[in-house]
């Protein structure tokens, strides 16, 4: 299959799962799974930033449009489609140049997968909960927020990325 038209379709489908599925589930009436951040996760290193950037911008408009919020999606997931290439560089200990496209592949090993997810992750859910409730008085409630949701998104994420990554083979 063309990458466009994949990527296009996994684009699509990330966000309506989120928007019709995940976001009615309210474990403990807070914790949330953000599935639709996987679309950057996975999205492949082509070097061109630019790129990811502007389907950051594009993923986490079409959410905050569709679930009227107020542009907290679009914010988080500007800067993790900005941080993307640094946090990989941190978790692969590679070169930006020496990068697979694919960073879901066998050959990367299992525990720099994990550390480059949490940091995806973590750093969206950080930004997105400082901006819904933009009040650094309720840092301790930003902070639980944060870390049991990427704690919670991480457990949904992980069984999908392993099927993509036997999938890939």
């Amino acid at each position: 299959m063309n990458k466009t038209i994949k990527y296009t379709l996994q684009f699509i489908l990330l966000i309506l799962i989120q928007v019709f599925v995940l976001n009615n589930i309210n474990l403990f009436g807070y914790l949330n799974p953000y599935l639709y951040i996987l679309f950057l996760i996975i999205y492949h290193f082509n070097n061109n930033q630019s790129e990811t950037i502007f389907l950051g911008f594009l993923l986490g408009f079409s959410l905050d449009l569709i679930s009227q919020s107020s542009g907290a999606h679009t914010i988080a997931c500007l800067t993790i489609g900005f941080l993307r290439p640094y946090f990989a560089i941190f978790s692969f200990r590679l070169k930006l140049s020496e990068l697979p496209e694919n960073l879901i592949s066998k050959e990367a090993r299992t525990l720099n997968k994990i550390g480059f997810l949490f940091l995806m992750i973590f750093v969206h859910h950080f930004i997105l909960f400082f901006i819904i409730f933009l009040d650094p008085k309720s840092i301790f409630l930003i902070l639980k927020n944060t870390f049991f949701t990427t704690v919670f998104s991480i457990i949904v994420i992980w069984p999908i990325l392993i099927l993509l990554e036997t999938k890939n083979d």
